[in-house]
């Protein structure tokens, strides 16, 4: 690979070093025009090994639900820095994967390395069959590898609602 970026530099350098005097105007005019497909080439090639050397890896958010909990969820408005990244609405077959261990993925994407904020608002029946809402933030870095992050929702008894409890994983 870098063999080729190497030759299309050469292609562009030996464009750009001038050209003897040419007497003939179409001449000169498909010099100019190979000179600019050149440059086009080079900048396309230029951004593709950015996008292969400092892809930015993936960001994956997943739910899970304490095994067995008294609470019954509804769904789940995802955002990330602000921006809505995710809803999901749950059947009665999806609730019950998630009380009997089940990890469901919430939202896959890349983010940029760096600070950034989660936030997520969870509509569900408490015990007793009330509704509730609750929200709650995160604040998290995101590094250079791949970033994994559990929003677990725990029983909270005394208060007879839920609580949330966040694990990170890192993959380099």
């Amino acid at each position: 690979m870098k063999a080729f970026f190497s030759l299309c530099s050469a292609i562009v350098l030996a464009l750009y070093s001038p050209v003897s005097a040419a007497s003939d105007d179409g001449l000169s005019e498909q010099i100019r025009q190979l000179k600019n497909q050149a440059l086009d080439l080079n900048r396309d090639l230029t951004i593709l090994e950015r996008e292969l050397l400092y892809a930015t890896p993936q960001t994956s958010i997943f739910v899970s639900v304490d095994v067995g909990t008294p609470i019954r969820l509804v769904d789940i408005n995802l955002t990330i820095d602000g921006e809505h990244v995710g809803y999901h609405f749950y059947s009665d077959q999806e609730f019950e994967a998630l009380t009997k261990g089940g990890i469901q993925r919430l939202y896959t994407g890349n983010l940029t390395s760096g600070r950034h904020q989660l936030e997520a608002t969870i509509t569900g029946y408490d015990p007793q069959g009330k509704d509730y809402q609750k929200t709650t933030s995160y604040a998290f870095t995101k590094g250079a590898g791949k970033k994994m992050l559990e929003m677990q929702v725990v029983d909270d008894l005394n208060n007879q609602q839920h609580k949330f409890e966040f694990r990170e994983w890192n993959q380099q």
